[in-house]
């Protein structure tokens, strides 16, 4: 397939600057009902994205938004929380956080193009520009994901690239949609976009940092406890002063911070890697977060489970159970990878392997207890058997009792 085949929308050639502009463009979103999206932000230095760049897509037109210029992009927020408008994206995640972070609204109809492939079997997670050679025929240009997208003028190859971005959206959405609706996955897809959106949206909570940090599981609940208090207070005094997390303070530093609980400012100074300038400046609050964590009970402490020790059986079965679970996968035209983790499985083979009700885990709730949950405990319990095939060079899977 050619561009001239696709049918593709007609490019600008400025950035679009004015409220009214702003204004025309998303009447004309509203009447289409749908369209595509993408944003270009930087996020290194600062501690929530510096949004510059908005690029939108119908099959008519596509169009570069200036956030410096225009300040005030609710219209365009309000319709990607318009239901009634779907919306198109691809790896949309951090995209869709932005604008609920600028907005508070929640995004609804979305479709992500690497959903999308996932849930017919292209791979997961598969590029943009992947999609876009399986459904266009089209190689695009993998460079400026990491350009200076905050200076003025934009280049000529960053003003292609964000043009190129989403152009080919709304084909690769009729073409997935066509697809999906034959292998019967379209609820799935839903499903799952709408989950997105409620990750998306989901209010961020400082006090649950401490539990992503690498080691966090290694430290007793008392050391836990401490770190709980000194990562949300790293978060405050980051947001205040604009700058990422780890550029206030990082992560080693606040495991040591727990592991030691220091009492002074001179033991602080102690911690290797900790800022003289911080512990001027911040010593007392950062001792003061030590001593909160200090004083909470035992039975209020928190616990990060390590890593579980399993014996020879569990191991063995949840080895099975993954293989059945990419064999179930695959065999429906799914990647094995947007439904499941390897870790998942082993978790679930836990379950089995104490007798434990399975209702609580992952695969057995939404729209992954049908694509594989229900099947995968159907075959631990016996009551089927998977028979696999080859349709030329597709598996298909069969279940049979």
């Amino acid at each position: 397939m050619t561009n001239s085949d696709m049918n593709l929308p007609s490019v600008p050639t400025r950035l679009l600057t004015t409220p009214e502009e702003l204004a025309e463009l998303c009447q004309h979103i509203a009447a289409e009902g749908c369209f595509a999206f993408d944003t270009e932000f930087i996020g290194e230095n600062s501690y929530r994205p510096v949004l510059c760049l908005v690029q939108v897509a119908t099959r008519q037109r596509v169009e570069l938004l200036d956030p410096f210029a225009l300040k005030n992009l609710a219209p365009l927020w309000q319709l990607l929380a318009d239901p009634a408008v779907e919306k198109i994206c691809h790896a949309g995640d951090q995209d869709l956080a932005i604008a609920y972070q600028a907005s508070g609204l929640t995004p609804a109809n979305v479709f992500d193009a690497q959903i999308g492939a996932g849930m017919i079997g292209l791979g997961y997670p598969l590029a943009y520009w992947r999609v876009v050679e399986v459904f266009g025929s089209v190689s695009l240009e993998k460079a400026h994901t990491y350009s200076a997208w905050d200076r003025r003028p934009l280049s000529r190859d960053q003003f292609a690239y964000a043009v190129d971005d989403v152009r080919y959206l709304p084909s690769v959405h009729a073409g997935l949609s066509a697809k999906l609706v034959e292998l019967g996955h379209a609820g799935w897809m839903r499903d799952a976009c709408a989950a997105l959106c409620r990750e998306a949206s989901t209010p961020f909570d400082p006090r649950m940092v401490y539990a992503r940090l690498k080691g966090a599981n290694q430290l007793e609940p008392a050391q836990l406890a401490i770190l709980r208090e000194v990562a949300a207070l790293r978060e405050q005094l980051a947001f205040e002063h604009n700058m990422t997390a780890r550029q206030m303070l990082r992560d080693e530093v606040l495991l040591d911070l727990a592991s030691r609980g220091p009492r002074r400012e001179s033991e602080l100074l102690a911690i290797r890697g900790m800022p003289r300038e911080e512990v001027v400046t911040y010593g007392h609050e950062i001792l003061a977060a030590i001593e909160c964590g200090r004083r909470i009970p035992p039975d209020q402490r928190p616990v990060l489970a390590p890593p579980p020790d399993d014996d020879l059986e569990t191991r063995r079965l949840a080895e099975t159970l993954y293989a059945a679970a990419q064999t179930i996968c695959l065999g429906r035209s799914l990647s094995p990878a947007l439904v499941t983790s390897q870790a998942e499985v082993a978790a679930f083979a836990r379950l089995v392997t104490h007798g434990e009700p399975l209702a609580g885990h992952p695969l057995m709730n939404g729209w992954q207890r049908e694509a594989l949950g229900q099947p995968l405990a159907d075959f631990v319990a016996g009551k089927v058997k998977l028979a696999v095939s080859l349709d030329g060079r597709a598996m298909r899977t069969q279940f049979g009792t």
